[in-house]
């Protein structure tokens, strides 16, 4: 994603949607939609690492952004302890669960929209996701391209050049 309040904005959207249509519950406590919101930015956390790293010694910020936050463990963990600890501490795991849903809210948004993600990561390096933003992109460069070469082929035969 371009712009962390751009994850921000779309996990909250999500989730007051969720709460709404799906859920349909008016006394839904807002500061969990708040806490959606914040998860939605400890992704990309990791940059304070590599700026950190970075003063210590010289690590490229593919090294760190986006391997190691960037993993769907994170929010697997929290939604397990918000399982286990539901029926004693319900608060609690309301907490993790709005945790949990605006952690992967990051990680779907950055999967789909903006490269490949290590998800499974430390299990496994390999890395999944679709990178639309950058392949919308390519096709919109290629289409003004064939537009401009077309539009000037059409004046060349209207000025008899062909």
């Amino acid at each position: 994603m371009p712009a962390a309040v751009t994850h921000v904005i779309v996990a909250i959207v999500i989730v007051d949607l969720f709460r709404k249509y799906v859920l349909k519950k008016k006394n839904f406590p807002l500061y969990l939609i708040l806490i959606v919101g914040i998860a939605g930015l400890l992704p990309d956390l990791d940059i304070l690492f590599y700026w950190i790293f970075n003063l210590i010694t010289s690590v490229q910020i593919s090294e760190v952004h986006r391997l190691f936050s960037h993993t769907l463990l994170i929010p697997f963990i929290a939604f397990v302890i918000a399982v286990g600890v539901w029926t004693f501490w319900t608060k609690f795991a309301h907490i993790l669960f709005a945790f949990s849903a605006g952690y992967t809210i990051h990680l779907v948004l950055d999967s789909t929209l903006s490269g490949k993600l290590a998800l499974l990561y430390p299990l496994t390096t390999m890395q999944y996701g679709l990178n639309l933003i950058p392949n919308i992109l390519l096709r919109i460069l290629k289409i003004m391209f064939r537009l401009s070469n077309h539009q000037e082929e059409f004046g060349r035969y209207h000025r008899g050049d062909i």
